[in-house]
């Protein structure tokens, strides 16, 4: 079981720092996703290179389907950007969000077609363009299913396989065990429905903080996801509860264990 940590919930003041830490608490990967995004490739593979900890992933922007037209564009090239940084660093993926919020902000074109539908073409699109930009990169794209009181478009995996699979395997998803809880009717069914499609996972309990400290049982997804051959990294993300160092492998440790179990 490969254990990951967000880069913002990594103690220290540098990335060889962070790195550091990471090595120490037994974590085999970060999720590049903060501070580091913004120094030069050569530094960050340099930091890399001394440490033991993977980059599990780098993340990319929310901005594909904003109503803005210049964001968007940025948008898109930063994930081009991200995608040469991903490859460069060796990360499995390059994590997307599709959407944040509850409603489409794109204008309603009824009776051509709705806001909704308008924003989902136009996610097609952009994905479609990206598509072969992370082929040749060497390096997939994956979507994140939110739950619905953050966004609307993408809140399940089977809503993220909607646009991923016509891509595979250029696009996959990713499953998160919080957003998953609120969603999907049976986790564990979601998980071998996404097989090979689901390249990563996010790990919190039921109330969001770090597992072992809700309700979520564990175990029959993990066992569906060793049943789908899922090697990738498990990413916590979450708040932590109690003393942040001793809690974290308190918490490592349940899961190992679940794992283990499962």
């Amino acid at each position: 079981m490969k254990l990951a940590l967000r880069e913002e919930m990594t103690p220290g003041e540098s990335l060889a720092e962070k790195l550091s830490w990471l090595e120490g608490m037994g974590f085999a990967g970060v999720e590049v996703s903060g501070s580091s995004l913004d120094l030069p490739v050569d530094e960050l593979r340099e930091a890399f290179a001394s440490s033991s900890v993977k980059a599990a992933n780098v993340g990319g922007p929310s901005t594909l389907i904003d109503p803005d037209a210049d964001a968007r564009a940025i948008g898109m090239d930063l994930m081009r950007e991200r995608l040469l940084l991903g490859a460069a660093l060796g990360a499995r993926g390059v994590l997307l969000v599709p959407q944040f919020g509850q409603r489409p902000k794109l204008p309603d074109l009824e009776p051509l077609m709705t806001a909704a539908e308008e924003e989902q073409e136009l996610f097609r699109l952009q994905l479609r363009a990206l598509a072969g930009e992370a082929q040749a990169a060497g390096i997939p794209i994956y979507l994140e299913p939110l739950n619905r009181y953050e966004a609307y478009m993408v809140t399940r995996l089977e809503q993220g396989l909607n646009f991923a699979t016509p891509l595979a395997p250029d696009v996959g998803i990713m499953a998160d065990f919080f957003h998953m809880n609120i969603e999907e009717s049976d986790m564990a069914a979601s998980i071998r429905a996404a097989g090979e499609h689901l390249i990563h996972v996010h790990v919190a309990d039921s109330n969001r903080l770090q597992p072992g400290r809700g309700h979520i049982d564990f175990k029959p997804s993990f066992t569906a996801l060793k049943e789908i051959g899922y090697d990738g990294f498990f990413g916590f993300e979450c708040r932590v509860d109690g003393p942040f160092d001793e809690s974290l492998r308190e918490s490592m440790a349940y899961l190992q264990a679940q794992w283990d179990a499962a």
